[in-house]
């Protein structure tokens, strides 16, 4: 079943003007508590020596920091708290900091020019940095710290003071902080514990800092949580990967362990979308024929292995019942979220409830046109038309339909089509076996019976996820119940140029790949790309805004017993 899988995590963010509120930390650990002036400064480092702020920065710094700084805001999508104010000046006292009084998030000019002279990974490693304080702010890690200062005088403020929690507040968001970044696009990973001894050097900073670990630990520590931040990062891709290939209900359980850690609108959406998705099987052609902004067709849905009636309504209305929580909790991280509302209004569709999906795709589209949306507003539109033609105003359907689907709307096109009675053509299969592709010569076959995947995740539960890298491309493997289970994805990397067995490689067209690989296909679209899955091949491309291939993978799966 292919769908639109809602804001993935890269959208446009439209720069706000906020009052917000700022966050410290306890001592020892790597941000220290300093006074300037009265304010509480939460510092990523003290320099002994340093030079105080005198005059202003080259505006292209602070426009090029304020960029990465509002993905990594959009990124987190929590808007229950205001977001901090972001601040460069020309001083070397803090690297970066958070200034509690002055509800703001600093950055020095030297902290920049040290992350730009990463060069390529300039912006992954301004991103590091800058993510690792809003963790800190989103995560609340002044809340000991305050209680205790302002309950001094009761026992439960001793003891909170007594504790070290600090270390743990600093790892803690370097992995959070690095999954932060990740999300809104930057590769973090590894980017601290290089980005430590650069700053040292560069402030010509003692390796020992009263009120600081050591140099070494520091570094230590930065490795520790790379390493939960590559574990976080694995679970995401193979979620990725999972639902792309139709494994929702894997892709759910890794998306909620992510959850246990990081937490944001967009992931709450995602599982939400997800459990839609999951429901969708259990409606029959009948009982939903249109096509929803969530999907882009009915496979599924017209399989002739139903189960009864009273388990298929039992189950799709809990999934469905399950979808609106993990909506209204991205809701509650962003109150003005078309994309959550658009998939309430699908929702209350899905449940029999016209009139509070037509409310629902009303206010998104308002919002969509205010915030000038284009992807959500065509999606809000298009929702307008099913639901039109689901209560019999065909008219009304094709006056909201036909503009979009003029405009090149996919899923504008299909429902117009659906609506206009056409039906959908059949193409034949191809006649060669599944497992003849090869990424760098490997049969994924071959690969599945001896894995050994460097890095492994234990999920819980009998689940595991690993990932093997290649030279020019990466394996990621899902396994469950002892093998019995599995889903298993060879990914092409950005430098390999080879192709496939009919000679698709990064780069071509996508008219191409649909005339040389006839057999059905499920288009799946993401704020990453949009996909062409093959299941009679085993294979799957993804497709720039331009219609080029950037990415294919071999696969396997096996989620159910038969298959």
């Amino acid at each position: 079943m292919p769908f639109l899988l809602f804001l993935i995590f890269l959208q446009p963010f439209a720069l706000v003007t906020v009052q917000p509120r700022a966050h410290a930390a306890l001592q020892p650990c790597s941000h220290a508590t300093i006074h300037d002036h009265g304010d509480e400064i939460f510092a990523y480092v003290r320099s002994p020596n340093g030079k105080q702020p005198d005059s202003g920065v080259p505006a292209y710094k602070l426009s090029a920091a304020a960029s990465v700084y509002q993905k990594l805001l959009h990124a987190r999508g929590d808007f229950r708290l205001p977001a901090p104010e972001l601040v460069m000046n020309d001083g070397q006292l803090y690297v970066a900091w958070m200034n509690s009084k002055k509800q703001q998030v600093g950055i020095e000019e030297k902290a920049y020019d040290i992350c730009a002279s990463f060069g390529a990974d300039s912006l992954n490693a301004l991103a590091a940095l800058l993510a690792h304080e809003l963790t800190h702010y989103y995560e609340k890690h002044d809340w000991t710290r305050h209680f205790s200062r302002n309950n001094a005088n009761t026992r439960a403020g001793e003891q909170l003071a007594e504790l070290d929690e600090g270390l743990k507040m600093e790892v803690q968001s370097d992995y959070l902080g690095g999954f932060l970044a990740l999300s809104a696009g930057f590769d973090t990973y590894g980017i601290i514990p290089q980005l430590l001894p650069r700053v040292y050097k560069g402030y010509v900073l003692p390796e020992e800092i009263p009120g600081y670990p050591s140099l070494a630990d520091r570094i230590a520590y930065a490795n520790n949580a790379m390493g939960r931040l590559r574990e976080l990062q694995l679970a995401f891709e193979v979620a990725n990967c999972l639902t792309v290939v139709e494994g929702y209900e894997p892709a759910l359980d890794y998306y909620n362990y992510i959850l246990r850690d990081f937490q944001s609108r967009e992931l709450y959406n995602n599982l939400g979308v997800l459990h839609v998705l999951a429901a969708l099987p259990f409606f029959t052609r009948e009982e939903m024929p249109y096509i929803l902004p969530l999907e882009l067709d009915m496979e599924s849905r017209l399989r002739p292995d139903k189960r009864g009636f009273e388990e298929n309504a039992e189950k799709r209305a809990a999934l469905l019942a399950a979808a609106l929580e993990a909506f209204g909790r991205a809701e509650l991280l962003d109150k003005e979220y078309p994309a959550a509302w658009i998939n309430k209004a699908c929702v209350f569709l899905l449940q029999g409830a016209p009139d509070d999906a037509r409310y629902w795709a009303g206010k998104a589209r308002k919002l969509s046109e205010k915030l000038a949306l284009g992807v959500e507003t065509q999606y809000a539109q298009v929702l307008q038309g099913i639901i039109a033609a689901a209560e019999g105003d065909d008219e009304a359907a094709r006056a909201l339909l036909r503009p979009l689907a003029e405009g090149g709307s996919l899923v504008a096109r299909l429902n117009l089509s659906i609506l206009e009675g056409a039906a959908p053509a059949e193409p034949e299969p191809l006649n060669f076996a599944k497992g003849v592709e090869r990424i760098e010569g490997l049969l994924l076959d071959d690969y599945l019976e001896n894995p050994e995947p460097e890095l492994q995740v234990d999920m819980g539960g009998n689940v595991f996820c690993g990932l093997q890298r290649l030279e020019h491309s990466k394996i990621l493997v899902h396994y469950a119940e002892d093998g019995k289970k599995y889903a298993v994805f060879h990914l092409a990397g950005d430098s390999y140029d080879g192709a496939t067995r009919l000679g698709i490689r990064r780069g071509a067209d996508m008219e191409e790949v649909r005339e040389k690989y006839a057999a059905r296909s499920r288009a799946v679209g993401s704020r990453q790309g949009s996909y062409l899955v093959f299941p009679k091949e085993n294979l799957l491309f993804r497709f720039d805004l331009q219609g080029k291939v950037d990415q294919w993978a071999v696969f396997r799966i096996r989620l159910k017993e038969g298959e």
